[in-house]
């Protein structure tokens, strides 16, 4: 097949993936859920390994399904007519990350106190479990902790005052633990967590400040402009974004204070990422300075796994739980600048933040 022949049937695909999702798909989203398929035959690992939104994704195989570009009968397998349209095509992904840091460029363990990482380790195998009601996922421990020393790297750690938005990841408790931070303050929607880590700073003396709101509700007025850092692992429908960036904004002093924000593509579309990018830009006026790809790696939310989007919209054949790892986000760090802004206002409480057509892991 000649590579224009190649691309029109591509293109082809793509147009019909796009048009039963409502997710913008291109040729390059059809081979690179291909090339990720000669990578894994797990459909989860193959997300990973694509880039490409999930619920896009599913659709996207069951076009190559049809045919014959791949065989789903057991996993995801190109076919011979599959590998020789890449060849075609000339078109191929490599996997392959750094074996010391896993691509985030930081090792936590050479800037971290020892004595804080096992006690972190620790202290967080007794966390509440993710649930659903809340879109929570949380990530491994060492991700947590590859996050406090990626702050400490950047100068957002040592005597800074730092508030975190949703805090299922329990990065308040690592912070504390450093006795590095001026500050900490948490906001958390879910009375279970709040508890669980109001519980371990009063037992380690951490002096964390623990707050339950809704953050669709303005932040008290204390913590507003008090803060110089935030960091949030955020919702990822527009709306939701819009709500936890925010609301960090609104809490930092001024100019040249630092968020940190992460983003998946399994959730989230390289379209979506523009929108968030431009909202960034031009209503929060900040200038994103860091983006490191898959920094955090997330474990199974077991207890609601397969009541998920993605799990719902799997062909039979591919509903097998993957190992942890599949799911990752990408760090961005962000600073305010003269005349950046954030969310203020109240944001309706029959406004819907949590799902939009993209999510699949909810």
């Amino acid at each position: 097949m000649t590579r224009e022949k190649a691309y029109d049937l591509l293109l082809e695909i793509a147009k019909n993936a796009e048009k039963k999702t409502g997710i913008p798909a291109y040729p390059r989203s059809v081979l690179n859920v291909m090339s990720a398929a000669a990578l894994s035959n797990n459909v989860f690992w193959v997300a990973r390994y694509s880039r490409e939104a999930f619920n896009l994704l599913i659709e996207i195989l069951k076009e190559l399904e049809k045919r014959n570009l791949v065989n789903l009968q057991a996993g995801v397998e190109l076919t011979e007519e599959g590998k020789k349209l890449l060849q075609d095509v000339g078109y191929e992904i490599k996997f392959r990350i750094c074996d010391h840091c896993k691509g985030r460029t930081i090792l936590f363990d050479e800037i971290l106190d020892k004595d804080v990482v096992r006690e972190f380790i620790k202290i967080q195998e007794n966390r509440p479990p993710a649930i659903q009601e809340f879109d929570q996922g949380f990530v491994t421990s060492e991700t947590t902790l590859a996050r406090v020393a990626y702050m400490y790297y950047r100068g957002d750690l040592r005597n800074r005052d730092i508030i975190i938005l949703g805090d299922d990841d329990l990065l308040s408790i690592a912070v504390g633990l450093t006795n590095l931070a001026n500050r900490i303050v948490v906001i958390d929607i879910d009375k279970r967590l709040t508890e669980f880590i109001q519980r371990v700073s009063n037992e380690y003396g951490l002096r964390i400040e623990v707050y339950t709101e809704d953050l669709r509700r303005p932040l008290p007025e204390d913590l507003c402009r008090k803060f110089d850092v935030f960091q949030t692992d955020p919702l990822e429908s527009l709306n939701g974004f819009k709500v936890f960036v925010g609301r960090g904004i609104a809490a930092l002093r001024g100019e040249r204070c630092a968020g940190y924000f992460y983003l998946t593509l399994v959730d989230a579309s390289i379209d979506k990422w523009r929108e968030i990018q431009r909202l960034l830009l031009t209503e929060f006026n900040v200038v994103i300075t860091d983006i490191i790809p898959d920094f955090s790696e997330y474990v199974n939310w077991n207890l609601y796994f397969e009541e998920m989007q993605a799990w719902k919209i799997l062909p039979e054949s591919l509903r097998q739980i993957p190992r942890d790892g599949w799911y990752v986000s990408t760090l961005f760090r962000i600073e305010t600048l003269r005349g950046s802004r954030g969310l203020f206002e109240t944001i309706s409480s029959e406004e819907n933040i949590y799902y939009d057509k993209e999510l699949a892991s909810a």
